[in-house]
């Protein structure tokens, strides 16, 4: 039963039925603030490639991807970053510059969104353009090779059952989602991240997160940057 759950994995889609207002003027690169003006493509060392599995649906694997790839697009010169996830979203949003941008350069099979620019199929040449999360089922086939693969899952679910899904992946980081009791994950998960709605929504709108949620997310971004500079 359990390699059946693990063999199943599917992510759950986000949803958002509102998004965030187009972002003022400014000059620093906090949430709300316009994305610096640093040309897309511009070279920069050890762009961070991550892949982000559920070990289940509704663990909130798609949740994760789109907060880590907004939390790595403020931090990336660019301003944006590249989502790879399938399926199209409900209804367009306000997108940065950078990410408008970057969407242009790929073609009409993206698609801007706050700081990220979507792309339903992977292509090595997405790789250096800005930080790429792949946001794809267990076993999918991948032409990008992962700096890092992040194995999501909900704070309900066995230990064991994560620990057994970790083996069948290339070195991946557990992240715990809404962990009700932390002492289960003791030992066992690199980061755990709380119950919030407003995080969840922010990530569906291609925006960073902020507070508890958003130092999680912070911390595994900084392990995503420091795998691709190993």
């Amino acid at each position: 039963m359990l390699m059946s759950q693990a063999a199943g994995w599917l992510l759950d889609p986000p949803s958002s039925s509102t998004f965030p207002p187009r972002p003022d003027a400014g000059t620093d690169r906090s949430f709300g603030a316009r994305s610096p003006k640093t040309p897309v493509g511009s070279a920069v060392a050890a762009r961070t490639v991550v892949a982000v599995v559920g070990i289940a649906p509704g663990s909130g694997a798609s949740t994760l991807a789109r907060a880590l790839a907004a939390t790595l697009a403020r931090r990336d010169p660019s301003g944006a970053a590249i989502l790879i996830a399938r399926g199209e979203d409900e209804r367009p949003a306000p997108a940065v510059r950078a990410a408008s941008r970057l969407a242009g350069r790929i073609g009409t099979a993206a698609d801007a969104v706050g700081r990220l620019c979507i792309v339903n199929e992977e292509s090595p040449e997405l790789a250096g353009v800005a930080p790429v999360v792949i946001d794809a089922p267990s076993g999918a086939a991948s032409s990008l090779l992962p700096d890092l693969t992040i194995l999501v899952v909900p704070g309900d679910a066995e230990p064991a059952l994560a620990e057994l899904a970790a083996k069948t992946l290339r070195d991946p980081v557990t992240v715990v989602n809404r962990a009700s009791d932390s002492g289960r994950w003791d030992g066992r998960a690199f980061a755990e991240l709380p119950h919030s709605r407003s995080a969840a929504w922010l990530a569906a709108a291609g925006w960073e997160p902020r507070g508890a949620f958003g130092a999680a997310i912070s911390k595994i971004a900084d392990a995503c940057e420091e795998a691709a500079c190993a």
